[in-house]
């Protein structure tokens, strides 16, 4: 069978009854994202590749589960950035940003609450990137959406890392401001979820 092929939920649900290659084919689709959201917020590469690695072997531990989960890449969100809550309290690894946000941190990440604020943020953010201008909304669409590296993005897009950059970074700046003023109860998620995303920018 071509896994590469199938839907998501499709590859959820035949991992929940224990095949490996459609479990393969999620983390092929989605490491990368992991390891983005992790690092993000981490100050070490090999802590963020560890962290990474233990949210999908979780993920495989408890794959039962995966069939019930509607939107995939919400869920993968909110659980590393979970996950790299507890491996701070575990193994004292180094978050970035400001210390005052971990206890804000810590305090949502079992909330019921956070799954809807993830739901109803990425249906804004949805909203808002398809009006920004083309050339800002493929930048950012290939670097947030599909992980790919500011060299990647100016060679698709004929234009250079500096312009990628930049036009990432202003997205990010645009959807920060849009949110803020029409989600107010959303505040603390967009601060810890861009200010990190802003942080990284410089460093792809």
């Amino acid at each position: 069978m071509v896994y590469i092929n199938l839907s998501e939920q499709l590859l959820l649900t035949k991992c929940s009854h224990g095949d490996a290659a459609a479990f393969k084919e999620l983390y092929h689709r989605y490491k990368e994202f992991v390891f983005n959201v992790v690092y993000s917020r981490l100050t070490s590469t090999e802590d963020a590749r560890d962290v990474t690695q233990d949210i999908f072997i979780t993920l495989w531990t408890n794959r039962e589960q995966l069939q019930h989960i509607k939107d995939f890449k919400i869920y993968l969100f909110v659980f590393s950035r979970n996950q790299v809550v507890s491996a701070y309290r575990k193994k004292n690894i180094r978050i970035k940003g400001e210390n005052y946000l971990i206890e804000e941190i810590e305090q949502m990440a079992h909330s019921a609450e956070e799954y809807r604020f993830a739901r109803e943020l990425t249906g804004r953010i949805d909203h808002l990137v398809g009006q920004l201008p083309a050339t800002m909304r493929s930048c950012y669409h290939m670097s947030k959406n599909e992980g790919k590296k500011n060299g990647e993005i100016a060679d698709i897009l004929h234009i250079s890392e500096k312009t990628v950059r930049n036009n990432v970074s202003e997205a990010l700046k645009r959807l920060k401001l849009n949110l803020r003023s029409s989600h107010p109860e959303l505040l603390l998620f967009i601060i810890i979820t861009f200010q990190s995303v802003l942080t990284s920018i410089g460093k792809k």
